[in-house]
């Protein structure tokens, strides 16, 4: 039952994302460029929701939460790769599986070269990224760990701030 409720979420967000055209490397290059906004608001409104829903929910039935370690600089090294993957290609893994869905022969390319980079990372961790990531390792800490508060407030809150931020951002940027 469980993987019928995860391919209901997948064919729904899928569906989303083709909605909003994040599907289109022009549309992602237009919101890198801070042109069109519609699909960073489609994200934060899609984190927003599933933090607050997923906390909620850790309320009413059990729930485990399976919290990475922070490693800073595995974290900013893997967010440079991943951001240049991003701009140069215009997918990321969820955008190009919906283009490939589409036809879109370009995010053929983008999967194949995901899979290729998944395999070499495979094959570099424990000679270069495992060391790369003990550098500054700070275990398994949460927002609200640090902040003293429970998880399901700070969930609440930082979803609600989201929330106000689609809100209150256009969606198209007038150039000047």
């Amino acid at each position: 039952m469980t993987l019928f409720y995860a391919l209901l979420v997948g064919v729904a967000m899928g569906a989303l994302i083709q909605r909003v055209r994040a599907s289109s490397p022009a549309m992602i290059a237009q919101n890198l460029r801070l042109e069109n906004l519609v699909v960073i608001k489609f994200m934060a409104m899609t984190i927003a929701v599933g933090m607050i829903l997923a906390y909620l929910l850790s309320l009413i039935t059990p729930m485990h939460f399976d919290i990475k370690p922070t490693y800073v600089v595995g974290v900013l090294v893997g967010g440079l790769v991943f951001g240049v993957g991003f701009g140069l290609g215009g997918y990321c893994p969820g955008t190009c599986v919906v283009g490939a869905g589409e036809g879109r022969k370009d995010a053929l390319f983008a999967l194949l070269g995901g899979v290729v980079g998944a395999f070499l990372f495979t094959l570099a961790f424990s000679s270069f990224i495992a060391p790369l990531n003990k550098l500054m390792d700070y275990g398994k800490i949460t927002l609200a760990d640090v902040l003293h508060l429970p998880a399901v407030g700070v969930a609440l809150g930082l979803g609600a701030i989201f929330l106000g931020v689609v809100y209150l951002l256009p969606t198209e940027v007038k150039q000047r």
